[in-house]
């Protein structure tokens, strides 16, 4: 509280204790903005870490990225829903028509290829 009784705002505080420091020579005054000025982008060296991480995220360790990922895993749940259930089942229809409406269909020609050869990774 001041002498008036009014409580005293504490960021005027803080602010009297900058001016202070800054006329004692213990902070250097805040620069001026000049309008219109833009500052100048950082070193390379300072993002280079932020573009490993979005090109780590869209591709694995050995270069398949995630949509064939994912229509791998949509191959083979399909493919096992037939052996189990039959193809005419609801399920199974269901998990076709996803395969094939988001996977290319050169991955599914190959993977059909590579199965009926028994070259293909995955017990169905």
């Amino acid at each position: 509280m001041t002498s008036a009784g009014t409580p005293l705002d504490p960021h005027d505080k803080m602010r009297a204790r900058d001016v202070s420091k800054v006329a004692r020579g213990e902070q250097a005054p805040r620069p001026p903005h000049e309008f219109g000025t833009v500052s100048p982008p950082p070193p390379p060296s300072s993002t280079d870490y932020i573009d490993a991480k979005r090109t780590s995220n869209k591709q694995g360790e050995n270069g398949t990225d995630y949509q064939t990922r994912h229509c791998y895993v949509k191959y083979v749940e399909y493919h096992r829903c037939i052996k189990q259930k039959g193809e005419k089942t609801p399920e199974c229809d269901k998990l076709g028509k996803s395969l094939r409406s988001s996977c290319p269909t050169e991955l599914i020609v190959e993977w059909d290829k590579e199965r009926r050869e028994g070259h293909f990774p995955e017990a169905i």
